[in-house]
C-alpha cells in the first residue's frame, strides 16, 4: 500500500499523510471536525464559562509513536503499511525537535473502534520492528485542550477548565490559528 504526503506545515514542522492520493479524509477532517472544534472551543472560551463542551474533541483520537527523528517515523509508517496493507492510514508526522527533542508519527482515529484497531496494528509493528519506540494515546489536540483541561484521562462531559490561567494564552493562539496574526 502506498502512503501519500501533503504539504509540510513549516511553522509547526508536520507532514500530513494519507492512503488516498488526494488526501480526501484529511481534507474532510480539517473542514468538518478540526476547524469547527477549534472555533467552538474559542467561542466557549470567549465567555466566562467554567467548563467546556467537547462535541468533536471527545471522539478524536491520536495513536502516536514517539521516535528520535523523522527518518524513524517514515520507517515506522512504511513498516506499518507493509505489515497491515488493509489499514487505511491518515495522520501526520514530524514535530518540533527543537522544543521536544523527538519526532512523532500520529495516526488519526475517529471513534474508539478505529482507535483500538490502530493501537493493535501499530503496537504489533513497533514490537516487531521498533521495540525501543513507545506507543502513546491521546484525545483531541493536546495543544490547546490538555493545557486547559489537564490530562485527557481525567476529562468528563462537560469538562471543567482546570487551568483557567491558560485561557488568555489559548484564546490568542486560537485566534491566530483560525483568523491569522492580524
Amino acid at each position: 500500500m502506498e502512503v501519500h504526503f501533503g504539504h509540510r506545515v513549516s511553522r509547526e514542522g508536520w507532514w500530513s499523510f494519507e492512503t488516498h492520493p488526494h488526501m480526501v479524509r484529511t481534507k474532510r477532517r480539517i473542514h468538518e471536525r478540526c476547524l469547527p472544534c477549534l472555533a467552538g472551543l474559542l467561542d466557549q472560551l470567549k465567555t466566562d464559562r467554567r467548563e467546556i463542551d467537547l462535541p468533536h474533541a471527545w471522539d478524536c483520537w491520536k495513536v502516536v509513536a514517539v521516535a528520535p527523528d523523522e527518518a524513524t517515523c517514515m520507517e515506522i509508517l512504511d513498516r506499518l503499511a507493509e505489515d497491515h496493507p488493509d489499514l487505511y492510514l491518515h495522520g501526520k508526522l514530524g514535530g518540533r525537535r527543537d522544543r521536544y527533542g523527538t519526532s512523532a508519527l500520529v495516526l488519526h482515529a475517529e471513534g474508539e473502534a478505529e482507535r483500538d484497531r490502530l493501537v493493535g496494528c501499530l503496537r504489533k509493528t513497533l514490537e516487531h520492528h521498533f521495540p525501543q519506540v513507545p506507543l502513546q494515546l491521546s484525545r483531541a489536540c493536546a495543544d490547546p485542550y490538555a493545557e486547559l483541561l489537564g490530562p485527557w484521562q481525567d476529562w468528563t462531559l462537560p469538562c471543567p477548565i482546570r487551568h483557567p490561567e491558560a485561557v488568555p494564552r489559548v484564546v490568542r493562539r486560537l485566534r491566530e490559528l483560525l483568523y491569522g496574526a492580524g
